[in-house]
């Protein structure tokens, strides 16, 4: 009896332990072994799995034992086999662990290959600096990819002896990092993706606090006792205390840095600058795997944001070698020009006699034809323009030979000057069945201007005109009084001018004749101009052409 007592006290854990949890599976349980009713439970401990329970809880305790011993030496097959289950059990949690430990390794590389991935197909579609840095920092601070509180960029410029501050993302103070998060906790469910392409529509990196404080500040990159400078080599975890240089702590006291970490932002080739992290609201502390993970977001990135800076500094050199090249092209017309005037200068010089002599002989022949008497009617008529025009032409000789702006004036009557040109052209509007209209103001004031110079204006316009208009057309002729100015408009509604050339027909050299010179409207822009006057053109393609001149009445006005 006394051994049937003692057998049940071994049997029962409860009493042997004098265990008092009544909700245990195995309390008041007779003749059961407690490790097969209390499941994956051994009183207030809860194990994962039972083989975890068995060995760490029930292999230790003083009721099995106590059981092993009962058995030792009484049932050979029951106690061998209980330590061979026990032997089999902790070998298999040793390999159940490595097997939990390759498993969580397996989701931990699942997840970085996700992050890495979703990191290249938000870079690719970007091209330009800012965007791809926004998105880099989105990634790092964002809640979706590695949570970090803050984080900044800093980069070598032109200048390559300073690394300068140049974006960051994250709170600026405990309140606006309070605010942030709960507007993210209504809305967990953003991607990266859409996180990124809000920061560019709302501008988040240019209208940042931080990024404000950050691009003032910059670092020597020979600075030998910088810590921060060093980290563009490797990533290092900084404590405030650990910086002695000052550049190094000027940098710290405006950020307000206190634990955090450093990543290199480099290609195999080139050092970029270095990245910035810190926990400083959560107060998190950063791990070495945190550190992993944003070196592998950095060096995932930095292959495209190298390739961004070079693009946009190709743009600017191609923009500057465009400026360049329209300069350049602007002062090689403007040499072609002066060369081609000095030419036509010279040329003027040495044709001069060649010209002037003949048409004094032709003025002088005409002269004792009229004098003769002998000539009359129409004939004389034409006599009388043929030594005009000879007085006129000889007269516009010699002012070739004087400065470009001198002139002779004279007060004139401007309808006078007019009707002798139409007088001219008389016989090639009957040629051509051309109908002339004049309209020219009665009472216009005289206009002191040098009537040899602005009768070639008339004349070179009118030619034009003739030139321009069909067998039937019309050319209009009329004048009037603007205020203190006299206005002269010649109109024809011949083939007119396109757009393209109508822009550059006062341009010296410029026709579009085939026997032209270019230099006949070109001269008389410039006399209009001499004159203090004003010359304009409007016209359209197949419909006709208009000239407007504007010449003051005196000198005096045209000073004003």
């Amino acid at each position: 009896m006394k051994h049937e007592e003692s057998s049940e006290k071994l049997n029962n854990c409860w009493q042997f332990l004098q265990c008092d949890e009544k909700d245990c599976p195995a309390f008041g349980r007779v003749n059961v072994p407690c490790w097969e009713v209390t499941g994956h439970r051994c009183g207030d401990r809860v194990f994962g799995r039972v083989e975890e329970k068995l060995i760490q809880c029930c292999f230790k305790c003083e009721f099995f034992k106590q059981i092993k011993e009962r058995l030792k030496g009484r049932r050979w097959a029951d106690i061998t086999l209980l330590e061979t289950m026990e032997d089999a059990l902790i070998r298999s949690s040793k390999y159940s662990t490595k097997v939990e430990d390759l498993y969580m390794e397996v989701i931990r590389r699942s997840k970085l290959m996700n992050l890495l991935g979703e990191v290249s197909k938000i870079i690719a579609r970007l091209d330009k600096e800012e965007d791809i840095i926004l998105a880099i920092l989105t990634i790092i601070t964002a809640r979706q990819g590695l949570g970090f509180n803050r984080a900044f960029v800093f980069l070598r410029g032109s200048e390559f002896n300073l690394i300068r501050g140049r974006y960051a993302l994250g709170p600026s103070s405990h309140d606006e990092a309070n605010n942030i998060w709960k507007i993210l906790e209504k809305d967990d469910t953003a991607s990266l993706e859409k996180l990124v392409s809000k920061g560019q529509k709302l501008h988040y990196l240019r209208n940042s606090p931080l990024t404000t404080i950050t691009t003032r500040l910059a670092l020597p990159v020979n600075d030998p006792d910088s810590v921060i400078v060093k980290a563009m080599q490797e990533v290092r975890f900084v404590k405030r205390g650990d910086l002695v240089s000052e550049s190094d702590r000027n940098v710290a006291n405006a950020l307000g840095l206190e634990d955090f970490c450093i990543c290199p932002i480099a290609t195999v080739e080139d050092s970029l600058g270095f990245l910035i992290v810190d926990n400083i609201f959560t107060g998190k502390e950063i791990s070495a795997e945190d550190a992993h993970l944003l070196e592998m977001v950095v060096s995932h990135a930095t292959t495209s944001l190298r390739a961004a800076q070079l693009k946009e500094s190709l743009k600017r050199n191609v923009d500057s070698l465009k400026a360049t090249y329209r300069k350049l092209k602007a002062n090689e017309e403007r040499m072609v020009k002066a060369e081609r005037l000095a030419i036509s200068g010279e040329l003027t010089s040495s044709v001069l006699h060649e010209i002037k002599n003949p048409l004094v002989a032709i003025g002088g022949f005409a002269r004792q034809l009229i004098d003769s008497r002998n000539v009359t009617g129409p004939d004389r008529e034409k006599l009388e323009i043929i030594m005009n025009e000879s007085l006129r032409l000889e007269r516009y000789l010699e002012t070739l030979q004087s400065e470009v702006g001198q002139l002779s004036l004279e007060r004139i009557d401007l309808n006078q000057v007019l009707e002798n040109n139409c007088n001219l052209i008389r016989g090639d509007l009957v040629e051509k069945n051309i109908t002339l209209q004049k309209s020219f103001a009665p009472d216009l004031p005289r206009c002191e201007i040098d009537v040899v110079k602005i009768h070639e204006v008339f004349i070179n316009i009118i030619q034009n005109s003739i030139e321009a208009v069909d067998g039937g057309g019309i050319i209009r002729i009329q004048t009037s009084l603007d205020t203190d100015r006299v206005r002269i408009e010649i109109y024809d509604n011949g083939k007119g001018i396109s757009q393209d050339n109508i822009s550059r027909i006062f341009t010296p050299f410029f026709t579009t004749k085939e026997q032209g010179s270019g230099l006949g409207l070109a001269f008389a822009h410039r006399i209009i101009k001499d004159h203090g006057g004003n010359i304009t053109v409007t016209s359209s393609e197949g419909e006709g052409t208009t000239f407007v001149i504007t010449l003051p009445v005196s000198r005096e006005m045209s000073a004003v």
